[in-house]
């Protein structure tokens, strides 16, 4: 990926972190950033220190964060996480949780096929859960937030 447009954007948060991820999902961390640029206090230190791909979805790893931003950085991590299973990660586009070969990936349909040809079977049902303090939580893309719910079966 690359992170010159973000380290122009939020030249305070973004040095020099590792990215293992691809341009789809810049968005992502451009509203994840824009969070944190309001919250952190200006006196206040915020390394980026990995962004990724893991198991089909974003993870964002950074440094501590003061406890008054805290709440506010956690959740915007979490829904960069969950909304980015549902990205493309490739393009940006709306796509769903993949398989190839064992492989887990969010793809559109037009990324589902790879340079060989070989295509992606797309999950059925997917849902990843998260579980703060106030209940089961999951996230809905169209609404765009996490909404409560029960916890998964067999939980």
């Amino acid at each position: 990926m690359d992170t010159s447009a973000l380290k122009s954007k939020y030249p305070r948060l973004v040095y020099d972190p590792y990215f293992e991820c691809k341009e789809g999902w810049a968005g992502l961390l451009d509203d994840f950033l824009s969070v944190v640029d309001r919250v952190l206090p200006a006196d206040r230190e915020f390394r980026l220190l990995q962004v990724k791909e893991k198991m089909g979805g974003l993870r964002i790893y950074y440094s501590a964060v003061p406890s008054e931003a805290a709440e506010e950085i956690r959740n915007a991590e979490r829904r960069a996480e969950m909304r980015s299973e549902h990205i493309c990660e490739t393009c940006g586009k709306r796509g769903r949780m993949s398989n190839r070969d064992g492989y887990w990936f969010v793809a559109c349909e037009e990324h589902r096929v790879d340079d060989n040809g070989r295509v992606a079977i797309p999950s059925e049902g997917f849902t990843r859960y998260g579980t703060p303090s106030g209940g089961w939580q999951r996230y809905d893309f169209d609404l765009d937030t996490l909404v409560p719910c029960d916890p998964p079966e067999g939980y």
